[in-house]
């Protein structure tokens, strides 16, 4: 039997044997495995640990000292070696802790422990200074990993006996099983959205779960044929993928892509992790992980992990996982709201320079194949901003592709596209970022419609030796956009009073009859992309009388096929009829948009208007 936690302690969790045997998929970072450093050493059973990035500390908990302790990070205590990077003890004589989850802004953390006298585990709150103490709520069936929503004041935690994943209202300690009948669950994520739980089970089979946190509803396995699966953690912001800690034999961390539920074993030279790995967090402005083992803590580079993370990173404000068969559809709340949206105009690619350097990257270059045809290297020029530490500002710099002077790889040209990666995109405390846009990696203006699909080469030059880093990036290395540069057919064809069938003379004077009256439109799109339009009545001077009719995207999506709709030509928007209200001159704007973005807003708008002039006997003058 392998034990969850060491046989010195009274505390044994029963784990199921199992026949491993499933070969390991290829990393990502293929040949750059990795060589964990010591950060802290002499640990007592390190199991949960917890990441302040605010002032840069590290959390965790010994389950045979009972101890809460912090280390302070810099780049010069984790370069030391040995490590000489200060730990403090925070709060001590628990009995046995399991995890620590952080609430910076508030100023504490949230304990679970096993052996509370008279309980079967408990949640604790502990102030980050001065180390007091306050129970949350107990009984919770020997808790393990916490997951935070401080948002909601809430803590979601698993119960190894209990079989349960609790729901704890933090502020009055009431507790709530959200998730039933599990076999022996110990790891827990929740996404950010609070849709889906994600937990590690180590009953037979030992997998990973997802699980719908509203109703509860087992959805599926994300990984199976585990060893004591322990502790998870989202491996990036956008949760595509979770980290996975298994401990011993194994002893290795495991990296879970959410989405294909397919996972890989992340290669460590020497080979595994030290004993009993428990959890892991991450920093991703410094660029590290940190791995809780039962004596260590150990400290991983980022860049040289399979983080999964996107090659291209966004188009403008759209993440490059919110495009899908050429199309931006960005989520609800996001603070630039698209569906279904095309590209155009000139678009800024941005591109995952930080990981292209940590795999030994120099230079890169974006290959573009439109309408299917010969993929070919882009080299366009244009300006962007670098910080200067000499003059204290931003200033504009040029980013061109190689000059003609450089040493170019065997059979490249000039006009190749061979660009440099800045130094400064080492992701370490000691190169922040320091260019604005951070990450641009290809202004393109976009022409032809059509799709338009990129991937990136990146290539190393050491001397003048050239070296194809390519094939050690990240299967999804593509990026598809739907080109569609035409501008929408707009026509405000003919106005005419309710009920007549000829339409008024442009630049009428209407002096008698209804004060009613009916608008003949056109707000189209040949090809299908149109978003929306909207017909406004405005009088004399700066004079705003509101919308007549109005329609978007929205209430067709799909209505000619998926992502399609073309609007209206020649149409007669009659129920209800405008009425007019007072004597003036009016003046009718028909305004339509497009779909098409660049990224940062919608690309193509036209309009079209008439006028005409109010005179009734009926009708005071507008005021």
């Amino acid at each position: 039997m392998t034990k969850a936690h060491p046989p010195s302690l009274r505390l044994r969790r029963r784990l199921w044997p199992w026949v491993l045997g499933l070969c390991l998929m290829a990393m990502a970072t293929a040949g750059h495995a990795l060589a964990p450093t010591d950060v802290a050493t002499g640990l007592s059973g390190g199991i949960g640990t917890a990441f302040d990035p605010e002032h840069n500390d590290l959390y965790f908990v010994e389950f045979g000292a009972g101890t809460l302790k912090r280390i302070r990070l810099t780049p010069d205590c984790q370069a030391a070696s040995p490590p000489t990077c200060v730990i403090t003890t925070v709060a001590s004589g628990f009995a046995h802790p399991e995890d620590v989850a952080l609430d910076v802004a508030a100023g504490v953390a949230y304990v679970t422990t096993r052996d509370d006298v008279g309980t079967t585990g408990s949640l604790w709150r502990v102030a980050l200074v001065g180390g007091a103490r306050t129970l949350v709520t107990f009984n919770l069936m020997a808790p393990q990993q916490i997951t935070l929503d401080t948002a909601t004041d809430i803590a979601y935690v698993a119960a190894f006996d209990g079989g349960r994943v609790w729901k704890i209202k933090l502020a009055t300690g009431e507790k709530t099983p959200v998730l039933t009948g599990l076999g022996h669950p110990v790891g827990l994520a929740v996404k950010a959205d609070r849709t889906r739980a994600y937990v590690s089970l180590q009953d037979a089979p030992p997998r990973v779960a997802e699980y719908d946190l509203a109703t509860g509803a087992h959805l599926r396995d994300l990984a199976t044929g585990l060893t004591s699966p322990f502790f998870l953690s989202w491996s990036d912001p956008a949760e595509t993928a979770l980290w996975l800690l298994e401990r011993d034999p194994a002893n290795r961390l495991r990296r879970i892509d959410v989405t294909t539920a397919t996972s890989i074993v992340v290669a460590i030279d020497p080979p595994g992790l030290p004993f009993r790995p428990s959890a892991i967090a991450t920093s991703f402005s410094g660029g590290n992980a940190y791995v809780t083992t039962e004596t260590k803590v150990v400290r991983l580079a980022l860049t040289a992990l399979p983080m999964g993370e996107p090659v291209f990173l966004a188009v403008g404000h759209i993440p490059s996982t919110s495009i899908t068969d050429g199309y931006a559809t960005t989520d609800p709340g996001y603070f630039f709201p698209v569906k279904d949206a095309p590209f155009g105009g000139t678009l800024n690619i941005f591109g995952n320079f930080t990981n292209f350097r940590g795999l030994g990257a120099t230079h890169y270059r974006v290959m573009l194949s439109e309408g299917g045809g010969t993929f070919a290297p882009l080299a366009r020029s244009w300006n962007a901003y670098r910080w200067n530490p000499s003059t204290g500002v931003f200033e504009l710099a040029p980013v061109a592709p190689l000059p003609p002077v450089t040493p170019l790889p065997p059979g490249a040209l000039v006009g190749d596209g061979f660009y440099p990666i800045a130094a400064e995109y080492l992701a370490s405390p000691a190169h922040p970022e320091r260019w604005e846009p951070p990450f641009l990696m290809m202004q393109w203006p976009s022409g032809a419609n059509g799709l338009a699909s990129f991937r990136v080469e990146i290539w190393s030059l050491v001397g003048t030796t050239w070296t194809n880093l390519t094939s050690l990036l990240p299967t999804g290395n593509s990026l598809a956009l739907l080109i569609d540069n035409t501008p929408p057919d707009v026509d405000l064809v003919a106005v005419r009073q309710h009920g007549a069938v000829d339409p008024l003379a442009v630049c009428a004077i209407v002096t008698s009859g209804t004060t009613q009256f009916d608008f003949q439109i056109t707000a189209h799109d040949p090809n299908h992309h149109l978003g929306s339009y909207q017909l406004d009545a405005y009088w004399g001077h700066n004079g705003f009388l509101g919308g007549i009719v109005a329609d978007s995207y929205a209430a067709h999506v799909d209505a000619e096929g998926a992502h399609l709709w073309s609007g209206v030509t020649n149409t007669w928007h009659t129920p209800p009829s405008w009425v007019a209200t007072c004597n003036c001159a009016h003046t009718f704007i028909l305004g339509v948009w497009k779909r098409t973005t660049n990224g940062y807003g919608p690309v193509l708008y036209d309009h079209s208007n008439q006028s005409f002039t109010i005179n009734m006997p009926t009708l005071s003058t507008c005021s």
